[in-house]
């Protein structure tokens, strides 16, 4: 592929492209990248059509606008060898082009089997290259056809605003690389064609045709029969209706900016009567902007937020809520932060080995159990109709080794149990399901000894334990606590 690439004539081939997409660039982006003269621009490229488009077109203007390039490559390792040709092709343009390449390699005990978890740690690389390689801005390949598929995943999340202003051209962070996009007014087709003309290689991931992921079954199934249904193609309307959603979001911002400054503070008190004044739009902005001035806004998910407005706007004058660690409390007309630093911490669940056909007492009073049973209809027609009391058992495939730790959570605990969409973080299951902090460090996590997550009471095992129809025998994990309660 190397010897294809030097082949090419790449000063005419980006010559021709600057001047066919000369103006294509987002005007904001063009108007930010220029008065970041002389940084460093991280140009994550995939080996994508799109990505590759992207970074012939800023290396063509690098001069101009006076910027230096680092190509980044993530790989996955979903596809094996074609996987690594991809990381090979990515580190060839950055040869021929002349610039400086970083690769990131997703390691052997990181499971990335999902959209969501390979673009977690995809952007960790990526952040992580930007900050080694001192560049303050990432130059990401998503054009307008990303926008609609975008949507519509965040519409099925119930975001509001300034989810759905995403993918926004340009994305601050606090304390982060700005993420640029330059080619939302481009065209996928278009993108594709241009480079066909040019005769410029790029790389086709198979895995783009796996309808069981969310994305690709949009982009190949659900989007062609919306257009076939509307008889018109949505995807420009949704890169317009994606402005004015940035429009107002920008408005509702500035709004609360103005009437509620406290919460863009580091105060650790607001004035809960000053917050009831403001319509609840206004509000939810300035207690996110409020919990993110204290690093605590990743600990509340969006139907916490809807709970903490809800305590907000109510009549009770003392309230107390969960947020990760700490605590909000409502003390007559005043929010405020409680930390629990203070506190005496509970002590973490001390690690422990559960083998088959024994029990585990914990120090917390809890009986944990592993067994080999056989299933048969009315036990199996229970298990796969998700009847079972999932905080005190649950029925596993018998893996080769039958011998299982038994900890506390950790940071960085990655969980995926059945019926979810994907893994994310155990941190994010437990604010999802409101179960609180001091609770959560006395909850067992079970484990492989590899350190795959099986089970977490409360949830269904993971999903890549689950039960067939056919399955004869199974691995009984069960959990009894002094007081049994089910945190299903």
């Amino acid at each position: 592929m190397s010897e294809d690439l030097d082949k090419i004539d790449w000063p005419v081939i980006i010559g021709q492209l600057s001047e066919r997409f000369g103006d294509a660039f987002v005007p904001e982006v063009e108007a930010f990248l220029r008065r970041v003269k002389t940084e460093r621009v991280l140009v994550a490229c995939s080996g994508g059509p799109d990505s590759i488009l992207l970074l012939l077109l800023l290396a063509g203007r690098a001069d101009v606008l006076g910027l230096e390039l680092v190509v980044a490559h993530y790989n996955h390792r979903w596809r094996g060898e074609a996987s690594d040709e991809d990381a090979a092709f990515v580190a060839g343009m950055a040869d021929v082009l002349d610039l400086p390449y970083v690769v990131g390699v997703r390691p052997e005990n990181e499971a990335a089997f999902t959209e969501t978890t390979a673009r977690a740690l995809r952007l960790d690389f990526l952040r992580e290259a930007a900050a080694q390689h001192r560049c303050p801005c990432i130059a990401l390949g998503h054009q307008m056809d990303d926008i609609l598929e975008t949507q519509l995943q965040r519409i099925a999340r119930g975001s509001g605003t300034d989810g759905l202003a995403a993918p926004r051209p340009i994305a601050r962070f606090d304390g982060l690389p700005t993420h640029v996009r330059p080619l939302l007014n481009l065209r996928s087709g278009d993108i594709r064609m241009a480079l066909n003309a040019a005769g410029i290689p790029s790389k086709q991931d198979a895995s783009n045709d796996d309808q069981s992921i969310a994305r690709n079954a949009l982009r190949g199934r659900v989007i062609p029969e919306l257009i076939e249904a509307l008889d018109r193609d949505p995807v420009a309307g949704a890169a317009r209706a994606r402005r004015l959603i940035e429009e107002d979001a920008r408005a509702l911002e500035s709004v609360a900016r103005e009437r509620l400054p406290d919460a863009y503070s580091v105060k650790s008190q607001l004035a809960r009567c000053a917050l009831k004044a403001c319509p609840r739009a206004i509000t939810r902005r300035a207690l996110s902007a409020w919990l993110s001035q204290h690093q605590l806004l990743s600990s509340v998910s969006g139907p916490a937020m809807d709970v903490l407005l809800d305590a907000v706007y109510g009549q009770k004058k003392r309230h107390r809520m969960s947020v990760g660690s700490d605590y909000i409390l409502f003390e007559g007309d005043q929010l405020l932060i409680e930390r629990a630093s203070d506190a005496e911490p509970d002590r973490d669940l001390e690690s422990s080995t559960l083998e088959l056909g024994t029990s585990l007492l914990l120090a917390t009073g809890a009986i944990m159990g592993l067994e080999l049973i056989e299933v048969d209809q009315v036990l199996s027609a229970k298990i796969l109709s998700g009847t079972i009391d999932q905080g005190a058992e649950a029925y596993i495939v018998p893996p080769k080794d039958t011998t299982f730790e038994v900890r506390s959570w950790q940071p960085g605990d990655r969980f995926h149990p059945i019926g979810a969409p994907g893994s994310k973080k155990l941190k994010d299951w437990f604010i999802d399901r409101y179960i609180p902090q001091r609770e959560r460090k006395q909850l067992p996590v079970v484990s492989t000894s590899s350190g795959k997550i099986i089970w977490v009471p409360g949830f269904p095992p993971a999903d890549t334990m689950k039960l067939s129809p056919t399955t004869k025998l199974a691995l009984r994990l069960t959990y009894r606590t002094r007081n049994p309660t089910s945190l299903a």
